[in-house]
């Protein structure tokens, strides 16, 4: 009895029988991939000709679930591919017992014993991302900081990095700077108006109009940097 269909542009639609399942149905969700459902009594024929009926629908929906998977980090499974600021991130299957990675130049392959089951994969993988992150935030940010503070004549005092949920980046009473280690998964010019808006708080403390207008005079397209932010989330 098949398992899976495999769908052109579209990949693997897993396929699940269960005596309770009364339709066949599709279904997607993030993490998870496309399966059907399929009631017991039908034939593998009947399955193929309804799942090619829906690959429209299938493939409209699985792009909005990869975006929200790029977005939010969910769906870190197996066959992941993860791009960073330096590098690529590629989650692998492997016959070794225990989990472990290999990098080479640009890429990152992480090994995860095969069928270990997505509950555990997912979290491994996260730990292992938000690493890559911090570390490359290390590489990166200290010196895109003072750059930007010593172009536009600002003073810090402590640059910090954080795995943050709430927030890309803060800036103390005290004038230290404390940035979101996943700013790493950003366009530049976007981690440019992150930077940027945490030393503007360096000479205002809060979101008023003059901050604003210091915001306007380094970062002209602040506004609409700051618009492109909202699309991304501080989740990995």
């Amino acid at each position: 009895m098949q398992d899976e269909i495999i769908l052109p542009g579209i990949g693997k639609v897993k396929v699940r029988r269960g005596m309770n399942i009364r339709f066949l149905s599709v279904r997607i969700a993030p993490g998870r991939g496309v399966w059907v459902n399929v009631p017991y009594g039908v034939s593998g024929r009947q399955v193929e000709e309804f799942v090619v009926s829906q690959q429209e629908w299938i493939r409209t929906n699985l792009a909005k679930i990869q975006t929200y998977e790029k977005d939010t980090g969910v769906g870190l499974g197996m066959d992941s591919e993860v791009k960073t600021k330096f590098h690529v991130l590629k989650v692998l299957a492997c016959d070794d017992a225990r989990p472990h990675y290999k990098i080479e130049d640009k890429e990152i392959r992480l090994y995860i014993p095969r069928n270990t089951d997505y509950e555990k994969v997912a979290p491994y993988v996260e730990n292992f991302l938000v690493e890559i992150y911090r570390m490359e935030s290390k590489r990166y940010l200290p010196g895109r900081v003072k750059e930007l503070a010593e172009r536009f004549g600002f003073r810090y005092r402590e640059l910090s990095f954080r795995n943050n949920i709430s927030n890309w980046g803060s800036c103390s009473a005290e004038d230290n700077i404390s940035l979101n280690v996943k700013l790493m998964k950003l366009p530049d010019e976007i981690i440019d108006y992150v930077i940027l808006h945490e030393l503007c708080h360096t000479v205002e403390k809060n979101h008023s109009a003059d901050f604003w207008a210091l915001m306007k005079k380094v970062c002209p397209d602040c506004m609409k940097l700051r618009g492109r932010l909202r699309q991304y989330n501080t989740r990995v």
